[in-house]
């Protein structure tokens, strides 16, 4: 009875893992096709909105405004929106201040967070594409062009951006962070050609106007709802890798562990708010959507059960090598936290560390939803502000 238990323990984690990191990526590569290459120019650019939700960016939202007004498309064309929820520091002033008439400020009268900013936003713009991004999140100059011209296209709803992660100067423990960045490029670039894009870089994509529902104040991931919100619409999401956004990680592992948290918040309530787009109708979406998401966000129970699975099972050879592996992995894990706080670090270990501590945070994140916890107003990550690379 044991050997039945452990097995089933250990091969549905193995399933899970090996899905999501391996045969997913691997049916990708089999079955995506090619994106029609869209013409160099529409016959018309339209007017575009860039939406910033901002809460205490005094450090960054000078500068933001200045990258956001210095894009190369066509200023008659170009609003810049910045929603300030109830920042106490001179993020207002700022805006305010700024003599350029595109620059609009909505100042909120009562914090609602950033899904809340963003619906204000929204219902304000003068655009016919929303361009949603962040405070902190730069973008190319030859972006907002490389966006666009696949709306000429009507049945392209959302287009997303390639987001660069650049660790902040001296600091080389988040690097981890930027290969996973990587990796996820890698992996929106097939679904984008498989036409199953679920997910966009939140620091900027590009939606049709008339294709955005207003959010829910429940928690949810908004970039992930609004692009399967898309997809519900009957519309294509597309990822440009050549439409470029840069944003600094943050100053240490502890920061993106914090932030790790509140994003395993968000995943689980946007799986229960959207777990429609499951259903078979909507194909190469719901594949990605279970896949690269509900799978990945689901991988911490998987890992436990590889682990559990092959302890009960140690009497097997096979099982016990399995069975240790692992404890060697989560060792130089370990050793890699415990190196990383003499400022010394190993390549290999430190992807080790980034691997466990973020499937540790996204456990503790689905632990604090299922108390009940919401992250509904937003806790900002300190950032640099920094715009290398633009």
């Amino acid at each position: 009875m044991l050997e039945i238990v452990g097995g089933i323990i250990f091969w549905v984690g193995f399933a899970g893992i090996a899905h999501t990191y391996v045969f997913y990526p691997l049916s990708l590569l089999l079955f995506a096709g090619r994106i029609p290459k869209p013409p160099e120019e529409p016959s018309e650019w339209p007017k575009i909105s860039i939406l910033v939700p901002a809460y205490n960016e005094e450090l960054t939202i000078a500068a933001k405004i200045e990258n956001c007004l210095s894009l190369d498309y066509p200023a008659d064309k170009l609003e810049v929106m910045v929603g300030s929820d109830c920042s106490d520091d001179r993020t207002v002033e700022i805006v305010r201040t700024n003599p350029d008439s595109r620059v609009r400020l909505i100042d909120m009268e009562q914090r609602v967070g950033k899904t809340g900013v963003l619906n204000r936003l929204v219902a304000e713009a003068r655009g016919d594409i929303l361009f949603f991004t962040d405070a902190n999140t730069f973008i190319d100059k030859a972006a907002a062009r490389k966006l666009v011209r696949h709306f000429e296209a009507p049945n392209i709803g959302a287009v997303c951006s390639r987001m660069d992660m650049i660790p902040p100067s001296g600091v080389a423990e988040v690097q981890g962070e930027d290969i996973y960045r990587r990796y996820e490029i890698f992996l929106k670039q097939l679904e984008s050609n498989f036409g199953g894009t679920t997910g966009a870089f939140g620091g900027l994509y590009a939606l049709r106007r008339e294709l955005f529902r207003p959010y829910s104040h429940d928690g949810s991931l908004d970039d992930v709802v609004t692009l399967l919100h898309t997809v519900e619409q009957g519309k294509r999401v597309l990822f440009e890798p050549n439409a470029l956004s840069y944003e600094e990680t943050g100053g240490s592992l502890g920061e993106e562990f914090h932030r790790r948290i509140r994003l395993g918040m968000g995943n689980f309530q946007t799986l229960v708010t959207m777990s429609r787009m499951l259903r078979p109708r909507f194909g190469a979406t719901a594949y990605a959507f279970f896949s690269h998401k509900v799978l990945r966000w689901l991988s911490p129970f998987f890992l436990i059960a590889i682990l559990l699975g092959s302890l009960l099972l140690s009497g097997i050879p096979f099982y016990r090598m399995v069975f240790w592996m692992q404890i060697l992995a989560y060792g130089a894990a370990l050793l890699a936290g415990f190196l990383n706080r003499l400022h010394l670090r190993l390549p290999g270990f430190i992807l080790a560390y980034h691997f466990t501590i973020m499937n540790v945070a996204l456990l503790l994140g689905i632990f604090a939803w299922f108390r009940g916890r919401r992250q509904v107003i937003w806790e900002r990550t300190e950032r640099n502000p920094s715009a290398k690379g633009i």
